[in-house]
């Protein structure tokens, strides 16, 4: 008998502090091998509004797909206890995000909601965390992600001429990536254990300043 059970993850974050930039992220795999992803900035807000939304967007995506049978996973116990009606709800600012799930849900035949630890929600987690350019080390492919230094050399430039045309050209401000250029994908992120490391993309950050500053 054919396996026509979709399962799929899904997570949020919050940019610095909490309320914050939120990111969503989400997976959807069918059995015969389709993939869905979601990764979307969706603006200011707390974390657990950020979940929801991630939560929905997943539910969102399977039905469009016309998904039947459905497992969710997610390491929100708040969301997931809160739709599956195990918790109360005492933020009421959850409440009309609580029902839309739970009437999302509704529209999919056979669906279950897991709780899962962090560790096995890693997919859903990159991929919120890539919508606000932050993304784990272990992810980063340094041929095309590099520092400021390794950019600028086959320019003839100095890292502090490039990063003065990068903040010409608003990508960065105060030696930072403006929100412009976490938009335009040419940025990544990478948490330390004193903030934050900073990879540009090799292609794309030279083609937005040219875009920006019209160069040559």
């Amino acid at each position: 008998m054919k396996e026509n059970t979709w399962k799929a993850w899904f997570d949020g974050a919050t940019k610095g502090t909490n309320p914050g930039i939120r990111g969503i992220g989400g997976v959807l795999k069918g059995p015969d091998g389709e993939l869905i992803e979601i990764c979307e900035e969706i603006g200011h807000g707390t974390n657990n509004e950020a979940e929801y939304t991630a939560l929905m967007a997943v539910l969102d995506a399977a039905i469009q797909a016309g998904v039947k049978d459905l497992i969710v996973y997610g390491d929100s116990q708040l969301v997931i206890n809160q739709v599956n009606g195990a918790w109360l709800i005492k933020a009421k600012e959850l409440v009309p995000l609580c029902q839309t799930a739970v009437s999302l849900k509704a529209q999919i035949p056979n669906v279950k909601l897991c709780w899962v630890a962090r560790t096995e929600n890693t997919e859903a987690d990159v991929l919120s965390k890539r919508a606000l350019g932050v993304i784990d080390a272990d992810a980063i492919d340094r041929a095309v992600w590099m520092k400021i230094s390794e950019i600028a050399k086959p320019f003839g430039l100095s890292s502090v001429a490039l990063g003065k045309k990068m903040t010409k050209a608003k990508l960065r401000e105060n030696g930072k990536p403006t929100q412009l250029a976490i938009e335009k994908g040419v940025v990544l992120r990478v948490p330390n254990n004193f903030g934050h490391d900073d990879y540009w993309h090799r292609q794309l950050l030279p083609a937005a300043l040219r875009e920006a500053l019209f160069l040559d």
